[in-house]
C-alpha cells in the first residue's frame, strides 16, 4: 500500500468518526489581510469532532489550552482554512501526511496595526507625522495567557505589573508581523508586539498588553 491510498484510508476513516460523532462545521478559507469569516470565504461544509491534542476524549481541555486534534476528511481543506462549529472557531494549523490534523481553537478577535511615517520630499512639506495603518483586520485568534508579568520601564513604587500574552494566528494572509506592532481584540484591548515568530504552524506573537 503506498502513502498516497494509505492517506487516503486515514482521511476516510477520520471522516467515518466525524460522521458518527461530529456536527456540522462551515469551513472557510481567507481569501485577503481582512474577515477570513466572511461568507463569500465559506467553501464547504463537513463534519467534524475535535478532541485533546493527545486525542483523549474521556478528559475535558483545561485552562490555556490552544491546541486540539480534529477529525474530519482532511481530503478538502488545508493548514490556515477556519473550521466554524456553532459558536466554536478553530483554525488549522497543521495537516501533515499521515499524522494527526492539529487545529487550534480561537476564542478573540484581533487586528495588527504597525505606526508607518510617510516618505515626502522635505521641500516646503512639514515634517511628516505618525499615522497607523492595519496590516491585518478581524483574524479570530487564540489569545492565550503568559503566566508571566512586566514591569513598567520608570519601576515607581506604584506601579502595576503589565500582562503577557500569545496571539496565535495563521500565516496564510501572507503579511509579516514584526515587533512593535500594535495588536488590538474584540474587547478594546491592545498590545504591543515584543517577539514575533513565524513557523509551518503559523505566528505565534508575544505582546506586551498597553496599560495607561
Amino acid at each position: 500500500m503506498d502513502a498516497a491510498h494509505l492517506q487516503d484510508r486515514l482521511y476516510w476513516g477520520l471522516n467515518r468518526a466525524a460522521k458518527a460523532l461530529g456536527k456540522v462545521t462551515n469551513a472557510y478559507r481567507p481569501s485577503g489581510i481582512s474577515n477570513p469569516l466572511n461568507r463569500s470565504n465559506r467553501y464547504l461544509q463537513l463534519p467534524a469532532v475535535f478532541s485533546r491534542a493527545d486525542g483523549n476524549f474521556s478528559r475535558a481541555v483545561g485552562y490555556g489550552v490552544g491546541v486540539w486534534r480534529g477529525y474530519f476528511d482532511a481530503s478538502y481543506t488545508r493548514i490556515g482554512d477556519y473550521l466554524v462549529q456553532d459558536n466554536d472557531i478553530w483554525f488549522i494549523a497543521e495537516q501533515q501526511s499521515l499524522l494527526p490534523v492539529l487545529c487550534v481553537k480561537t476564542n478573540r478577535v484581533i487586528t495588527v496595526s504597525r505606526h508607518v511615517t510617510p516618505t515626502v520630499d522635505i521641500s516646503n512639506v512639514p515634517a511628516p507625522t505618525n499615522s497607523m495603518v492595519e496590516v491585518i483586520s478581524g483574524w479570530p485568534a487564540s489569545q492565550l495567557g503568559t503566566g508571566t508579568e512586566g514591569r513598567s520601564p520608570a519601576g515607581l513604587p506604584g506601579d502595576t505589573a503589565i500582562p503577557n500574552w500569545i496571539a496565535l494566528i495563521p500565516s496564510v494572509h501572507g503579511k509579516i508581523l514584526q515587533p512593535t506592532d500594535i495588536v488590538t481584540d474584540d474587547l478594546g484591548t491592545s498590545g504591543i508586539v515584543a517577539a514575533a515568530e513565524l513557523s509551518s504552524l503559523g505566528w505565534r506573537l508575544n505582546v506586551r498588553q498597553i496599560t495607561t
